[in-house]
């Protein structure tokens, strides 16, 4: 691995901490944790979603994600409503008020990271597919870890 390779993904953990802090800061600002948060971000990014279709988007509980729907249901964030589909079921989709505080939250980043981005000094769509191949790595190591989780290579303290 090259040294310049290297900087890359140590400067990528540096942005993955920054994002991570912020997303504290946007659950805290929204009065959810961030589990909730995510929960939130996935109805809007896929939704109308059934809860099953949650869980699984979120790898929770069904158990899980009735408490977290009920609290972002409690908060105002989510609107349960009857499935088109099947009358019998519910689906779970994203408030007015939570486009509203959504808005107000993100669009000046928004804005920020597209003049960052937008500056002509890099190629974009070759970013993209950089992205695009770093996220392959880490979905596929994600599920790896989730059926094979690494052994302790240190016994514990006793």
């Amino acid at each position: 691995m090259t040294g310049d390779a290297l900087e890359v993904l140590k400067r990528l953990r540096r942005l993955h901490s920054q994002t991570d802090l912020l997303l504290d800061q946007v659950a805290a600002g929204y009065g959810v944790n961030r589990n909730d948060l995510r929960c939130l971000e996935i109805i809007e990014r896929d939704g109308p979603l059934n809860a099953r279709a949650l869980a699984e988007a979120a790898r929770l509980s069904p158990a899980a994600v009735t408490k977290v729907t009920d609290r972002l249901v409690a908060a105002g964030y989510v609107v349960r409503a009857v499935d088109e589909r099947d009358r019998r079921a519910q689906s779970l989709t994203v408030s007015s008020h939570h486009a509203a505080l959504r808005a107000a939250t993100w669009n000046p980043l928004v804005a920020d990271l597209l003049t960052a981005l937008d500056d002509g000094t890099v190629d974009l769509s070759g970013l993209a597919a950089l992205l695009d191949r770093l996220n392959t790595v880490i979905s596929a190591h994600g599920a790896r870890l989730a059926t094979e989780p690494p052994a302790a290579s240190n016994p514990a303290p006793q």
